[in-house]
């Protein structure tokens, strides 16, 4: 049973909705009220790093925009971009002392298209290697989720 307080007249026998929220986001849908919307097309992406800087929410880090599309695959622009500066800020891989990174950041926020497709160019196998990592944990949890179930 719930209470409604209307915010303004509603004529009889009008239909009430509840919104779910941001389809986008099926982990709230699915955390709060237990489905996933099926029409939707668009899901966020679950890319949870440990520490989101300024710079990350620079290229798009915010779950409205860190989507990819479950019928086609596709992976928005901000996932890749996002994904290619965690990638180049991992000494390891790059190397550089996170000079490329900065290069990357810097090029997005000038508009300097070619530069930052430059940068995805010759980092794009690592960065892929990071998305198909990505993509395997969050099966992973689905399903020891699906198994819990």
């Amino acid at each position: 049973n719930a209470y409604v307080q209307p915010i303004r007249d509603i004529p009889a026998n009008t239909p009430l909705c509840r919104s779910y929220g941001n389809p986008a986001n099926p982990s709230y849908l699915l955390a709060r009220y237990g489905f996933l919307e099926e029409d939707h097309p668009w899901s966020f992406c679950k890319l949870l790093p440990g520490h989101v800087t300024e710079e990350m929410v620079d290229l798009g880090y915010h779950p409205h925009r860190l989507l990819f599309d479950k019928t086609t695959g596709d992976v928005s622009e901000e996932v890749w971009d996002v994904l290619l500066y965690l990638v180049l800020g991992d000494e390891d891989t790059c190397g550089d002392g996170g000079a490329t990174q900065r290069q990357f950041h810097r090029a997005h926020l000038e508009g300097n298209h070619e530069v930052k497709a430059q940068i995805h160019r010759e980092w794009y196998v690592h960065t892929l290697a990071t998305l198909a990592e990505h993509v395997e944990e969050v099966l992973r949890e689905l399903e020891v989720l699906e198994e819990k179930g």
